[in-house]
């Protein structure tokens, strides 16, 4: 499996399992327990979660039944807006222990909170000094955030977690990020979930583009998406909860676009988020809680 070298020297392996939602919101049970364990029958080793997601005690549940060692894994979770500031220790410690570990591979501030950002930035940096966790990274921060950052930390960020998609290809930020040597990883990479609200017929996947791509080159649509993506040097993390779904998101080795095919797909940016926006989002995350 490809990795990318973060700029601390963590080695992250470039495709990874999304855990948002697998079944429903915060689902937290045998299903998705289940699914992940597939995923690791598969192969796959780099899981990402989040407190909010309230799957992390399933995923620390799978991690066990496999019976795969630890450093082999490479685990993500993230700390929500309610936990930012003085809690985000505490919030660590949960997560931790939902998940049943000593320390996290990545741990990242899910939304730009700027009133909280530095509280809870030192929080994480003397996490890291204390060797509980080997990467601190961000989620969904724009431009301003970083530099706002950049200010005060001790410690640079290895990574921005950002949706991205062929129908948001967020070149601005990303280009502002690889400068700086910050790892860009991809939520939402075929810009697919269910929890958008969005017909499939108006998605990426169906776009004629990825669609012609797909047949010329024998493979699914997911594939030419998350093989886009891998070639520019970007972190992905699509979720899946099918075995045809998983295998084929992991199936990559083979995929190979020409520079002119990954400029094409480049050229299908409509600047359309399915997400969140981090404009808005605070105010609509104020009502989302962090299950127990």
């Amino acid at each position: 499996m490809t990795t990318v070298t973060l700029n601390n020297g963590v080695e992250i392996p470039q495709l990874g399992f999304g855990t948002a939602a697998i079944g429903e919101w915060q689902q937290d049970d045998s299903y998705v327990t289940e699914t992940l364990l597939k995923g690791m029958s598969i192969g796959y080793r780099h899981f990402d979660t989040a407190s909010v997601y309230g799957n992390e005690r399933a995923l620390g549940r799978a991690i066990k039944e496999s019976g795969l060692p630890r450093q082999e894994l490479f685990i993500t979770s993230k700390v929500w807006d309610s936990e930012q500031g003085r809690d985000t220790r505490d919030a660590f410690e949960r997560s931790l222990e939902r998940l049943q570990l000593d320390y996290l591979d990545l741990y990242l501030i899910h939304w730009p909170l700027p009133a909280y950002t530095r509280e809870t930035w030192e929080a994480m940096e003397n996490l890291y000094a204390e060797k509980k966790v080997r990467a601190l990274g961000l989620s969904n921060f724009r431009e301003s955030d970083i530099e706002q950052l950049a200010t005060f930390a001790n410690i640079r960020p290895t990574c921005n977690q950002i949706e991205l998609h062929p129908y948001l290809t967020q070149k601005t930020l990303v280009d502002y990020c690889q400068f700086h040597k910050i790892a860009v990883a991809v939520w939402s990479p075929l810009g697919s979930g269910s929890w958008s609200g969005v017909k499939k017929s108006e998605k990426p996947i169906s776009d004629p583009l990825i669609v012609e791509l797909a047949e010329k080159h024998g493979v699914s649509v997911g594939q030419i998406i998350l093989k886009w993506n891998i070639q520019q040097h970007r972190i992905v993390i699509p979720k899946a909860e099918s075995l045809d779904n998983i295998r084929n998101n992991f199936l990559l080795a083979d995929v190979h676009l020409s520079e002119e095919e990954l400029q094409a797909i480049d050229g299908l940016n409509r600047d359309l988020r399915f997400g969140a926006d981090p404009d808005t989002a605070q105010e609509i995350n104020k009502n989302i809680p962090v299950p127990d």
